[in-house]
């Protein structure tokens, strides 16, 4: 049931993962740290699927929900970089079928900060129907459903977690290129750095090759995460991935393989969202207790919730759990500072 690699001075995430797991925090949780590219340690606790007990494993795939924004704001950021978009570009031009604010532009999307409503508590209704989650979901229906949504404000104003704005997006390079966005995401990232792990479902639900099982806690208990359409979220949290392809990734991206110096800046120019947090194009900036600074992203999907954090000492941390609670948030804080005081 546990697991670690790396030396004796990250047994602390060890033993942090083992206490949240008797905790109820979830069925199991995985740390994974490497430094400049080099693994360091792999932590894991509890199960990933509780069904026949089997532990976590670094091989594992998971749903990592909106960190697909980072894959997503790099295309669009290497389009940008060839030439063919701007981040000025008013998203109206690209897209006049839809009412948009004529103000709106790529870098407000980019940004989160279009001032578009959230399409998803709409869509999943209240009381929740899950049932709409088991079909799939065009993503120009669902951006037609957002503009009917009362809570639209000026782009620019304030940064808003928004799905609408990534599917904006999405929708943008599939125009520019002529191609799915899966395609333009395997072909500009996944494959260049080999990231064999690693996908973009857009229809089917099911978890392809050997993965963690996703949990929802009720009533005290874990029960399996019924399967779900990736087209709910698309361009703004349909991926899956493992720990290592994670990691590389971010490893690549803040390292300049994948844009040049002037969009990476941009990238990483995070707007203050709090004292600790900022959010750039497709970035959130962390600051932690010590004054760390780290760049990233947060995610969550149906059964899964997970962070990747590259610390500027270029140490990089991947920790997930194969479950979502609100009722019981992570201390995503002091996990992070575990591992990168290792």
């Amino acid at each position: 049931m546990r697991r670690l690699r790396g030396r004796t001075a990250l047994n602390g995430v060890q033993r942090a993962l083992e206490r949240m797991v008797e905790a109820g925090y979830g069925p199991g949780l995985f740390a994974r740290v490497t430094q400049d590219g080099v693994e360091q340690v792999t932590a894991a606790a509890g199960a990933a699927d509780l069904a026949d007990s089997r532990p976590i494993s670094p091989t594992d795939r998971f749903r990592i929900g909106s960190i697909t924004k980072a894959f997503v704001a790099t295309v669009v950021l290497q389009l940008v970089a060839e030439g063919r978009i701007a981040v000025e570009d008013p998203v109206g031009g690209w897209l006049p079928e839809y009412p948009l604010h004529p103000e709106l532009t790529l870098g407000h999307l980019l940004a989160l900060r279009s001032g578009l409503p959230c399409y998803t508590g709409a869509l999943i209704g209240n009381p929740p129907d899950w049932r709409v989650l088991d079909r799939y979901h065009a993503p120009e229906d669902l951006v037609r459903l957002a503009l009917t949504l009362d809570g639209h404000t000026p782009p620019g104003l304030a940064h808003r977690r928004s799905s609408t704005d990534y599917l904006l997006l999405g929708l943008v390079v599939e125009w520019v290129t002529g191609q799915r966005l899966d395609a333009q995401v395997w072909q500009r990232i996944i494959a260049p750095l080999q990231l064999r792990d690693t996908y973009f479902p857009t229809v089917d639900p099911t978890l392809r090759g050997r993965h963690a099982a996703g949990y929802v806690r009720c009533d005290g208990r874990y029960r399996p995460c019924p399967e779900v359409t990736p087209s709910q979220s698309w361009a703004s949290g349909a991926m899956v991935s493992t720990p290592a392809d994670l990691a590389r990734f971010f490893d690549a991206l803040l390292d300049g393989e994948l844009l040049p110096p002037d969009q990476l800046a941009a990238m990483r120019a995070a707007v203050a969202i709090d004292d600790q947090h900022g959010y750039g194009y497709g970035l959130h900036r962390f600051r932690f207790d010590d004054g760390t600074v780290g760049f990233g992203h947060y995610g969550v999907a149906p059964g899964y919730e997970s962070l990747v954090v590259r610390i500027d000492t270029g140490r990089t941390v991947v920790l997930y759990r194969n479950s979502f609670d609100k009722a019981s948030p992570l201390p995503w804080n002091n996990l992070v500072m575990s591992a990168a005081r290792g």
